[in-house]
């Protein structure tokens, strides 16, 4: 079995997933973000989405390999601008190809600490507490629905994403940028990994983090 069965294996299981989120969170393919959200619903949609997020950047990072392309003039803005066209708060964002760097807390710098949301209230009489932030039930789902589409929309049309990859690691190498600048996975465990394999995605993402590991396989001429 070649890398090019196991990883239509993949893709197809990540599709069923990314359906089932979109049904869960009632969200049209390509259409507009949903209203509301309750926090418990987004819980359980960034329990899945985050690992297959990592499972796609892996899939497409083995359709990366050894594709060849040509680098054009980069594009130009000026500083602090960003380019926007017609319908550009509507536009599905493109999907990060790179995992999020690692937070290691030693290198941070030290910060003051909050002890609460509210005031300290204390008394001579009385023992010192803090006053409950409020709970919320709603999050604003704009976020996270603009990422189930760019995942969604990365799924569809992965050829152009590993060529899209391939370009930036091009760019990357041809400006002398260090290795971690050009390696979409980061060191370690990938984003949403979990030991416990107890839902589908996990077993998804160990599978496609090992393929992604290894060297690349000969096609199967049999």
């Amino acid at each position: 079995m070649n890398d090019e069965v196991i990883i239509d294996y993949q893709v197809t299981a990540l599709m069923r997933l990314v359906a089932s989120m979109l049904a869960l969170v009632g969200l049209v393919s390509g259409g507009s973000v949903v209203a509301s959200m309750s926090a418990d619903m987004r819980r359980r949609v960034l329990r899945v989405l985050q690992p297959a997020e990592s499972a796609l950047r892996r899939v497409i990072l083995v359709k990366a390999r050894g594709l060849v392309v040509a680098l054009g003039p980069k594009r130009s803005f000026a500083k602090g601008v960003i380019p926007k066209g017609k319908g550009a708060e509507d536009r599905i964002p493109a999907f990060v190809l790179f995992d999020p760097r690692k937070w290691f807390r030693e290198l941070a710098k030290p910060h003051r600490i909050l002890r609460g949301a509210g005031p300290r209230i204390s008394g001579f009489d009385e023992q010192r507490f803090d006053t409950p932030a409020p709970c919320s039930t709603e999050v604003n789902p704009a976020s996270l629905c603009r990422r189930l589409q760019a995942l969604q929309k990365a799924l569809e049309t992965l050829p152009a994403q590993a060529k899209r990859l391939a370009r930036v690691q091009a760019r990357r190498r041809a400006a002398g940028e260090p290795l971690r600048r050009t390696e979409p996975r980061r060191p370690g465990w990938p984003p949403g990994y979990r030991k416990l394999h107890s839902h589908p995605v996990d077993v998804i993402l160990y599978d496609c983090d090992i393929l992604a590991r290894q060297e690349p396989r000969p096609p199967d001429k049999s």
